[in-house]
């Protein structure tokens, strides 16, 4: 960011006044620091997972107990608790926030597509969730078995991407399972879809 700005600060001391090419370099940078320089909504959006995982947690206590989570909902599995997600939740909201933020200000995404990715994701996410908690096994299934072909067409290994993905399933799995999920559909999203991007790339070069 301070390096992007003291280009900025030296391109603008040796530009010539009225130089069209210095003001249209102007006007593509400076929206671009504009959107890193506002650090608030990351701040704001991590403050307010934090509280709502707070507050479920508060309401789950008083309900019988905070309830923990085995992987593969097998018995003979560690069990993991939803306390967990006071930690998990937010730190995932600050670090994908804070990747997306950075993306947005190399310009290689827009926040409308990121916002868009993390809805989607966060969809799917609860499609599955509440599949699994009413016994609908063949639907979670089916998302699971359907993964491969979402991760050749989209980059869901991309934090927006996890980060909807995860919160949606957190009421559920709570904020350890999710994670463990997201990563591995992650690594199969980055072999997925990378993958064959860069063998297409290569054969182009040789070409």
């Amino acid at each position: 960011m301070s390096r992007e700005i003291a280009i900025l600060s030296i391109g603008a001391a040796s530009e010539k006044p009225g130089d069209p090419r210095a003001v249209g370099e102007r006007s593509t940078i400076l929206p671009h620091l504009k959107s890193a320089m506002h650090p608030s909504t990351r701040t704001v959006a991590t403050v307010l997972v934090a509280a709502i995982v707070a507050s479920v947690l508060m309401w789950q206590q008083l309900h019988g107990g905070v309830p923990a989570h085995s992987f593969m909902a097998r018995d003979d599995m560690p069990a993991i608790s939803n306390w967990w997600g006071i930690l998990t939740l937010p730190l995932v909201t600050w670090l994908a926030l804070g990747s997306v933020t950075a993306r947005v200000a190399r310009g290689d995404v827009t926040t409308r597509t990121a916002s868009l990715s993390a809805v989607g994701a966060a969809i799917y996410g609860a499609i599955l969730a509440t599949a699994f908690a009413l016994g609908y096994s063949d639907i979670p299934r089916l998302q699971v078995n359907a993964a491969p072909l979402l991760a050749l067409a989209f980059p869901i290994y991309r934090a927006e991407y996890i980060w909807g993905f995860v919160l949606s399933l957190s009421y559920t799995f709570g904020g350890v399972l999710p994670l463990l999920i997201a990563g591995v559909l992650a690594l199969l999203g980055v072999v997925l879809h990378l993958g064959p991007r860069l063998l297409l790339r290569r054969f182009r070069r040789k070409d």
